[in-house]
């Protein structure tokens, strides 16, 4: 999240960057060498072209979520992957605090470097793909950056979009106050092409 803001500053700006929804899932793997650190990488350098992929923890233990929209036979083929290729590996189809508690344990007890993600400024949960709203200040040139998990996103929506943006600021614990004046604008989905020498490739496995 951005640095904090006063309760006095005025939001005259509200870019909304909704969600994309679909099924999670995170993908753990122990890298006993530099070796396996690099494949690892590579494997899901791969994923990433064919779904979002966001790292965790970066080291020893190397997780990531990804979330697909529509079919999940990817992440099939990513733990048939990780089964046949590493000594350890993990896979949880969701992401959750239980999930993120767990692989944070096994980083601490690995010394493995987890990555900072977004925080809820709701509730204080961590989500790697969370709702995201950029706020213009009154008397500030750089934007404050807010980021909401799923959860508090589902739990807060309205039917329409500005509705939804409206009431996770008034949850945030920030205490930030948006009038009902102040325009909310939601910022266009960026579609992309994804290669198909990826899809092939992650074909053969299974």
């Amino acid at each position: 999240m951005g640095k904090p803001f006063s309760r006095q500053s005025e939001v005259t700006r509200v870019h909304f960057h909704p969600a994309e929804t679909g099924s999670r899932a995170v993908f753990l793997a122990e890298a006993r060498t530099n070796k396996e650190l690099r494949q690892l990488r590579e494997l899901f350098d791969m994923v990433g072209q064919l779904a979002m992929v966001v790292p965790i923890s970066h080291g020893a233990v190397m997780s990531y979520a990804v979330q697909v929209d529509g079919d999940t036979s990817l992440f099939g083929k990513i733990e048939w992957l990780l089964k046949t290729q590493f000594t350890f590996s993990l896979v949880e189809r969701n992401f959750s605090d239980v999930t993120f508690n767990l692989v944070r344990s096994l980083c601490v007890d690995s010394n493995t470097q987890m990555v900072e993600l977004p925080e809820c400024g709701a509730c204080g949960a961590a989500d790697p793909f969370p709702t995201r709203a950029s706020l213009e200040l009154a008397g500030s040139e750089a934007p404050v950056h807010v980021s909401y998990c799923s959860r508090c996103t589902t739990r807060h929506e309205g039917a329409e979009p500005a509705e939804t943006i409206r009431a996770l600021l008034a949850a945030d614990r920030s205490g930030l106050h948006v009038g009902r004046e102040t325009p909310v604008t939601q910022m266009p989905d960026i579609v992309e092409q994804r290669p198909r020498w990826a899809a092939s490739k992650l074909a053969m496995a299974g």
